[in-house]
């Protein structure tokens, strides 16, 4: 990764909080490596949420010089949780929480900072570790953070990788880049970039979301991407139709589609695609490993369209017949994030 880029996908930054100065830093006093607690969130601001509902992440402590373990736990009643199985955008959130509170609470990064998730991957290991049971779940994430400075010694992001465990069984392993920019400077970044587009087109019309189970969904808040359409033999493209009063995706307001909502987007047409280019029922399709890259920012007043290239089925000892998608999000011609996905025939 170019560690001094500047062209990268903002994640969501905390708005409304009344007590961002105070936040940073805040860290139990600990002795030694203790059991974590999940009887209570951390306060919403450390990762950048409005809703408390919002918030999955419970505790963490500081492991070793640049390790790090986090508890959360993931709701049974969450808007985007529509199957027995906790599905990839609560384990995706619950990663990029803790990213942000790692960098808040044991990195000190100020909380007037500007995170930019520059890439996020997530690899599922155990579907069937994912099943709900009578509880709600309690969610371990292991990590481990590269940190990178500028010439003068200051903080300006970090690589993590995490090991991510469901009521002590590993389901997953993530990785991710965030850096740390001032407002001052992310205003001139995103003035920078708007001042590139062709804005003589208007403002994007709202097109009309598919069909939930065309997109292996249920609920139809949830659908953000129109009816999928085939272009040449394996391509297959459809609009993406942001919601913004959606509680989970726009918790609050934002200048730009948050990468969440990109992620959601392309999980969607991946699965819409295989399910049509192979007779399968999307409904029983569920995303084993997804990895992202954001390169510019995707404009809320933009037409979003996102395209996708099927690649071959291959075997997995884990989870059978596996088929790949390569998908991008386009704005004016130009890919903005890109998204490779693998998709699984699971129930």
């Amino acid at each position: 990764m170019n560690q001094t880029s500047t062209s990268t996908q903002p994640t969501a930054v905390a708005t409304g909080t009344t007590d961002r100065d105070t936040l940073a830093g805040l860290d139990p006093e600990i002795t030694g490596i203790r059991e974590l607690d999940y009887d209570s969130t951390v306060p919403r601001g450390l990762v950048h949420r409005n809703a408390v509902s919002e918030v999955f992440v419970t505790d963490s402590q500081q492991t070793g010089e640049s390790s790090f373990d986090v508890a959360a736990q993931l709701p049974r009643g969450h808007v985007m949780l529509e199957s027995p199985a906790y599905d990839l955008p609560l384990i995706l959130e619950a990663c990029r929480q803790t990213g942000v509170l790692i960098s808040h609470r044991h990195l000190n990064v100020p909380m007037d900072r500007a995170f930019i998730m520059h890439r996020m991957s997530l690899d599922i290991t155990d579907l069937d570790g994912l099943r709900q049971n009578s509880e709600p779940a309690r969610l371990l994430i292991r990590a481990s953070a590269d940190l990178y400075r500028n010439q003068a010694g200051k903080l300006r992001g970090y690589d993590f990788r995490g090991d991510v465990l469901l009521n002590g069984t590993e389901v997953a392993k993530a990785t991710g880049a965030l850096i740390f920019v001032s407002k001052l400077a992310y205003q001139a970044l995103r003035n920078k970039g708007r001042d590139a587009l062709d804005w003589s087109k208007g403002p994007a019309p709202r097109a009309v979301p598919a069909r939930p189970s065309v997109v292996g969904r249920r609920d139809p808040r949830n659908v953000v991407i129109t009816e999928p359409v085939q272009r040449g033999e394996d391509g297959w493209k459809a609009t993406v139709v942001p919601d913004h009063s959606h509680p989970h995706l726009f918790d609050h307001p934002l200048d730009h589609l948050p990468g969440n909502l990109l992620i959601e987007a392309a999980r969607q047409l991946a699965v819409a695609a295989v399910a049509r280019s192979s007779g399968l029922d999307p409904a029983t399709l569920a995303p084993v490993a997804v990895e992202a890259s954001f390169s510019s920012f995707s404009e809320n007043d933009l037409p979003s369209v996102v395209e996708a290239d099927l690649t071959p089925f291959r075997s997995d000892a884990r989870f059978g017949p596996v088929m790949g998608a390569d998908v991008r999000v386009i704005q004016q011609g130009v890919a903005g994030s890109t998204f490779r996905i693998e998709v699984a025939q699971w129930s």
